[in-house]
């Protein structure tokens, strides 16, 4: 059996210390953990980056429910921000006892994505931290074949590739596409499903859009979601990212609880 996680995207709602208590009511042993809240996509305001309340609540969650923090995110390389790494990120990290840190690049230059990922992974790598790069077509990094290209490049032995089911099949990916990459380079996937109807590809605020709020359960679109799980590795971690504006008013448990069953029927498909 793989481990579920659940991906903070999918209940931004509920600040860390919530979110580890409300995945581990649904049944989930571990969490995917925003580090870095946007109010601006319905994140609530809070501090996790120094040693404060937050994170004094959400390591004793930790602690009392036995759940684990599959990841962290959410790092971005943007072109006019030189500093991609918040102040704490990859010590709170390590703190959490974190697996893997999650970045994206929106730089349009690949030398300098390779430049800053590279200082990434080093940095990283002193906290034992592996880092996976995500893709997407409307970001620096575009496509699987594109990330793992750049992961060969940057010839760092902590990085990896992030597919998200999403970004996967929006850049144009099939499950057969998995076959072309080393296996080696997956650490973990995010899983949602989502409706026929897909944004153009040049289309990047409705991309965005559908990203942040429009996704879907496993099962309730038209994904090939079973065929991509059989497609990775037998030991890849499946980290459910699936936040939905029909269900945003309903409460974070039972979402969560939606999450878990809708996952676990996945994964038991096979």
């Amino acid at each position: 059996m793989r481990i579920l996680s659940l991906a903070h995207l999918t209940v931004l709602d509920a600040t860390p210390p919530e979110l580890v208590s409300v995945a581990a009511a649904a049944g989930f042993r571990n969490v995917g953990i925003r580090l870095t809240a946007t109010p601006s996509v319905g994140a609530p305001p809070y501090d996790i980056l120094r040693d404060g309340p937050i994170l004094r609540d959400t390591l004793r969650r930790l602690a009392d429910t036995g759940v684990s923090v599959l990841d962290t995110e959410f790092l971005r390389f943007e072109p006019d921000r030189p500093v991609g790494v918040p102040e704490g990120f990859l010590e709170v990290s390590a703190r959490l006892g974190a697996r893997y840190v999650l970045v994206m690049s929106a730089e349009p230059n690949e030398d300098r994505t390779l430049e800053r990922f590279g200082d990434l992974c080093d940095r990283a790598a002193a906290y034992g931290l592996q880092v996976c790069l995500e893709f997407a077509i409307y970001t620096g990094v575009r496509t699987l074949a594109h990330a793992a290209h750049v992961i060969a490049r940057s010839k760092r032995t902590n990085a990896s590739i992030l597919v998200d089911a999403l970004h996967f099949s929006r850049s144009g990916g099939v499950p057969a596409h998995i076959a072309g990459v080393d296996r080696s380079l997956f650490r973990y996937a995010q899983i949602c499903d989502a409706g026929p109807d897909m944004p153009a590809p040049g289309d990047t605020p409705a991309l965005i859009r559908e990203a942040r709020t429009g996704r879907l359960l496993p099962g309730e679109g038209v994904l090939p979601l079973a065929e991509l799980v059989a497609a990775l590795p037998d030991d890849v971690p499946l980290a459910i990212e699936a936040p939905c504006r029909a269900t945003a008013d309903l409460p974070a448990l039972e979402r969560a609880k939606r999450a878990y069953q809708a996952l676990a029927r996945l994964q038991s498909s096979r």
